[in-house]
C-alpha cells in the first residue's frame, strides 16, 4: 500500500534572520550529510588599511579561524572546516565577522560561502 503513502514531512529550519543564510542552510539540509555536518566555511572581510586587516586577522585567529590576508586590497579570508553551517552556528558567526568589520576603518563584511559536501 506504499503507493498512496504520504511522504515524510521535512522539518522546518528556524530562521537565522537573514534570508540568504536561510536559503543556503536549507540547501545544506537537503544534502546527504545534512545541515549538521562540519563543512569547509569561508568568510570575507575587507577594510581600508593594513592595520585594520592585521587587527581583524588577530581577532579571527584568536577565535579559532585560519586566516589568509588578501593580496589585492586590504582584508582577510577566514576559514575553518570543523563546524557545521546551520541555524545555530550561522547567526553568531555572522555577528562576529560583522563586528570585526565594524571595528576597523572602512570595514565591510562581504559574507560567506561553504562547501555543499
Amino acid at each position: 500500500m506504499g503507493f498512496f503513502s504520504r511522504k515524510p514531512q521535512s522539518q522546518a529550519i528556524p530562521s537565522t534572520g537573514h534570508p540568504g543564510d536561510d536559503q543556503l542552510i536549507g540547501i545544506f539540509a537537503k544534502t546527504a550529510t545534512g545541515k549538521d555536518a562540519p563543512r569547509d566555511w569561508v568568510h570575507y572581510v575587507y577594510c581600508d588599511t593594513d592595520e585594520g586587516a592585521a587587527s581583524m586577522e588577530e581577532a579571527a585567529v584568536s577565535a579559532g579561524w585560519t586566516v589568509r590576508r588578501l593580496i589585492t586590497g586590504e582584508g582577510i579570508r577566514a576559514s575553518r572546516a570543523d563546524l557545521p553551517v546551520n541555524d545555530t552556528t550561522v547567526p553568531p558567526t555572522r555577528a562576529f565577522f560583522e563586528g570585526l568589520a565594524a571595528s576597523v576603518p572602512g570595514g565591510d563584511y562581504d559574507g560567506w560561502e561553504a562547501a555543499s559536501n
